[in-house]
């Protein structure tokens, strides 16, 4: 009797293990099926976030999701879970899983750790093919749903094979569109008259350039004269001809010079390219790459006068796959439709045949009909990405640009797309209208975060894997770039022909040169960034508290086009100075020293009034050491606080107190001075600001690329 009572214990024990382990089980299913889904959602419609926390979310559960998914495979290989219900979440689960692989990464970093995480998912993918040979069961809905997940998964997983290797092979194509542009460019007398509106004698590559091959020196001389032959001509198209096809179609001139600017933007885009590699544009410095910009990209076409940054943004799009998702294994249009059609077949047999047919076992243990709920949910969520992926491939720019040259290259026109091979759904010309990036900016104020002093409790937890935040670091949120602030910079970029100066024409412009020259010559450009950002700081606050002479300032736009470019300025200062022109270690010392120099100067200032009232004051006692001329003499010795102190009591005599007139030279200052921080040779910064949602100073830096400015003029120290 007692051994009988024993037994029953021990069955009724092993009957709550077994309970806790389906209970478990279950939940972790759902758990990952949520998870994984939110990072395909995540992955096909946010790349262009800048939110770190959102972004180290993303990564969290990305890497996350292969620990979960393993676990939830070993219960099922562990434990009594050998039926084909289980197998089948096991199945769904590693599909999901595989198209969850081309979530955004946000730094290269990024793209090493997935090979990584890859190599596990073929592991998986093996194991699970172990639990379906050995699954127990007789429902033909889940063993034909299981092996159909089962293929697609493998499919998607040789694809990502196939991209991580063809990524690590050397680009040729690079090479091939160099050493095209050497020749172009050398080829220049024998080229038609340049016309950046119509792109005549722009023969710039748009796509094509895979048959054509690198040119052969022996000995100093070149064996091959021209790098292609008769047949690869027919199959290269350059801009020229896509705008000349353009033209010929039947859309509205909205849509043609949507389409036109789309179009430049892929080929802007392998020029660009050539920078990553190491090699120098051959067009840099001639009048023709200058004149694609001026009059080519900066134009009041019908689409508007934001033309020349809506090109940029698709083109760092782009370059962004490029490096960062190689998704571009694309298929025709049948594949994609009959995808989605034979998943979602299977997901409603599933679904009503197998989990509400009369194939179906229910389970004698666990929460009743909780493993139907979970088979039903998890095989909805793995339809329901299925075709929205596939519904997304559609409207992918790579297709779009495929789609344009290959009616370009057989002539034929938009219209007379076929099935399998354009976008048959599409009517108009237009490309797809995505958002590459946020239009917002970082900004930073020094004068309102020197007293900051972070606690750096998350990196010390870390045991400092988190960098640390220094003193007077406080990154905020960003904020919009508006259009008028953008179209400044065009203006100005416009009217001074490419010709980059760090605020001295501004100066010269307003006669300001002798009394303020002094503040374009400090020893480091970090130097008058912060000192120029804190002398607008200055005008920003004081002209607040004189509500008199704010109804006699009429132009708020040149007060917004200043304060957010030395804002911005002053952030890449305290957050990316490797996007400026002194060297990152000496930007950051400069900063850190500025901060220490603001909390002494400004030490018992708790409000704006205060600060104003402080800089008047040391404006003051500075005024011996300027000279009549408004020379500053101590300037290179000077603290940042006492530099812009000194600086803002001359702009404000200058200026006679008008302050419309301080923001005009305070607006064109802040606009030549960024165009002239944009040029740098440091492409790996721009890379890596690409994954991390995009810099502003990246799209001025490809601008002015293509318009042949690589490097910014020396700094003259007597103007």
């Amino acid at each position: 009797m007692e051994v009988s009572r024993a037994a029953i214990r021990g069955i009724r024990e092993s009957l709550r293990t077994v309970q806790g382990s389906l209970l478990r089980l279950e939940v972790v299913v759902l758990l990952s099926a949520l998870i994984l889904a939110a990072l395909v959602l995540y992955g096909s419609a946010n790349r262009r976030s800048s939110d770190k926390l959102l972004r180290g979310a993303m990564w969290m559960a990305y890497s996350m999701s292969y620990v979960v998914v393993s676990y939830a495979v070993g219960i099922i290989q562990d434990g009594p879970f050998r039926g084909e219900t289980f197998v089948l979440w096991a199945a769904a689960l590693l599909l999901i899983q595989a198209s969850a692989y081309s979530a955004p990464v946000h730094s290269r970093r990024d793209v090493d750790q997935r090979k990584k995480l890859l190599l596990q998912h073929v592991l998986q993918t093996c194991l699970v093919l172990w639990l379906i040979i050995n699954a127990t069961g007789r429902n033909a809905s889940y063993r034909a749903a299981i092996w159909a997940f089962w293929a697609l998964n493998v499919l998607k997983t040789a694809a990502k094979i196939a991209e991580m290797i063809e990524a690590s092979r050397p680009d040729l194509s690079v090479r091939v569109v160099a050493e095209y542009m050497a020749e172009y460019v050398a080829d220049g007398d024998q080229q038609p008259v340049a016309d950046p509106a119509t792109m005549q004698g722009y023969a710039y590559i748009f796509h094509g350039e895979e048959v054509m091959e690198p040119l052969i020196h022996t000995g100093g001389h070149r064996v091959r004269e021209n790098m292609l032959s008769q047949s690869a001509a027919k199959s290269v198209v350059t801009i020229d001809q896509v705008y000349r096809w353009i033209d010929q179609q039947p859309d509205s001139d909205v849509e043609k010079d949507t389409a036109r600017d789309f179009c430049l933007a892929f080929a802007l885009f392998k020029l660009l390219k050539r920078r990553f590699y190491g090699y120098v544009p051959a067009e840099a410095g001639s009048a023709k790459a200058r004149g694609l910009v001026l009059n080519g990209l900066i134009h009041m076409g019908t689409t508007g006068p934001d033309a020349a940054f809506r090109v940029v943004e698709a083109e760092l799009a782009f370059l962004y796959d490029f490096f960062y998702t190689r998704n571009i294994v694309l298929v025709g249009a049948k594949t994609y439709i009959c995808i989605a059609v034979a998943v979602a077949g299977l997901t409603m047999w599933t679904a009503f045949f197998g989990t509400l047919g009369p194939g179906y076992h229910r389970l004698r243990i666990g929460v009743r009909d909780l493993d139907r709920s979970v088979t039903m949910l998890v095989v909805v969520i793995t339809a329901g990405l299925e075709v929205f992926q596939a519904v997304a491939g559609f409207s992918s720019n790579w297709r779009y640009v495929k789609t344009v040259y290959r009616c370009v290259r057989d002539d034929r026109p938009w219209s007379g797309r076929r099935l399998g091979h354009h976008l048959w759904w599409k009517q108009s010309i237009t490309p797809p209208e995505t958002r590459y990036w946020e239009d917002k900016v970082g900004q930073y104020v020094l004068l309102k975060r020197f007293n900051r002093r972070p606690c750096n409790l998350l990196s010390w937890l870390t045991l400092y894997l988190v960098e640390p935040r220094r003193q007077g670091q406080k990154r905020g949120r960003r904020k919009p770039l508006q259009p008028e602030v953008k179209r400044a910079v065009l203006l100005w970029l416009k009217q001074s022909h490419c010709q980059l100066s760090n605020g001295v024409v501004t100066l010269r412009k307003h006669h300001l040169l002798p009394r303020l020259g002094w503040a374009c010559r400090l020893p480091k450009v970090t130097d008058q960034i912060l000192a120029w950002h804190v002398v607008t700081t200055s005008c920003d606050w004081s002209y607040d508290f004189h509500p008199a002479g704010r109804a006699a300032v009429g132009d708020e736009h040149h007060r917004l086009v200043a304060k957010k470019l030395s804002n911005y300025c002053a952030y890449l200062v305290a957050f990316v100075p490797e996007m400026l022109p002194d060297p990152s270690n000496n930007a950051e010392q400069i900063f850190d020293t500025a901060v220490q120099q603001a909390r002494d100067h400004l030490d018992g200032c708790r409000t704006k009034s205060d600060i104003i009232a402080r800089l008047e004051e040391m404006e003051v006692a500075e005024r011996p050491y300027v000279q009549e001329s408004g020379t500053y003499d101590r300037a290179a010795g000077a603290t940042v606080i006492e530099r812009a102190a000194v600086l803002w009591g001359q702009l404000r005599a200058a200026s006679g107190g008008d302050d419309a007139r301080q923001w005009e030279v305070l607006a064109e200052f802040w606009t030549e001075l960024v165009l002239f921080l944009a040029p740098s040779d440091n492409v790996d910064v721009h890379a890596e600001m690409l994954g991390a949602g995009g810099e502003f100073m990246t799209q001025l830096w490809a601008l002015l690329s293509h318009a042949g400015v690589l490097e910014r003029p020396p700094i003259m120290q007597r103007q």
